[in-house]
């Protein structure tokens, strides 16, 4: 696939306003004062839920947005959780992470799974994202220039491939975009992308050859 002209270039402001509606994000970590140090965010530990909700998701998620959330949510207990999710922006999708036993069961969400084949078929253009809490090796349609979109790492890790770490610790930017601390939308997903393809980076390092 050729980013640039097989999306990037058929873009028109209507189809850019689309998809900056559609929005990706991870390990919000809200009732975990500890992450405030661990990971070096700029709050205090007292205001970090807070701070997340205003500063980092709400600011930017709109009410009738999607955002699909690619666990790690809360580490509070599921009353507290409960009202944290409930004030947050947007039509919600789960992506379980290895923290969220406590609001997987919540009726917040318009779906909860493990791992999700996200499609954006709409105006000619087309894009698939698998989308999981984990870092990926492969995934599905990878050797047909799928993209990943993952979390958990805390900016700590880039994966290889057409993916990106979409938590809200990671520091790299590409294009221009720069996620830390906020979510990023699909628009800015697909300029992330295409960079990572035209300096090389999304060359298959795995066997590719057939798939399964």
């Amino acid at each position: 696939m050729n980013i640039q002209n097989e999306i990037l270039d058929k873009l028109t402001p209507e189809i850019i306003q689309d998809m900056q509606k559609i929005w990706f994000t991870a390990d919000l970590h809200a009732q975990h004062p500890k992450i405030v140090d661990i990971c070096n965010r700029p709050t205090t530990r007292e205001e970090h839920d807070e701070w997340l909700l205003k500063e980092v998701f709400n600011k930017y998620v709109q009410k009738k947005d999607e955002v699909y959330i690619l666990g790690d949510i809360s580490l509070g207990k599921r009353q507290i959780a409960e009202k944290f999710v409930a004030r947050m922006n947007g039509n919600k999708h789960l992506i379980l992470g290895n923290h969220d036993k406590n609001v997987a069961h919540l009726g917040n969400w318009s779906e909860v799974t493990q791992i999700k084949d996200f499609t954006y078929s709409r105006f000619g253009i087309n894009i698939h994202i698998v989308l999981c809490h984990y870092p990926m090796a492969s995934w599905n349609r990878r050797i047909h220039d799928s993209w990943h979109l993952y979390g958990h790492v805390h900016g700590r890790f880039q994966n290889t491939g057409l993916s990106w770490d979409v938590g809200i610790d990671n520091r790299e930017s590409r294009c221009g975009v720069f996620g830390w601390c906020r979510p990023i939308n699909l628009y800015e997903v697909a300029l992330i992308m295409s960079e990572i393809e035209v300096l090389g980076l999304g060359k298959d390092t795995v066997d590719s050859s057939v798939e399964m």
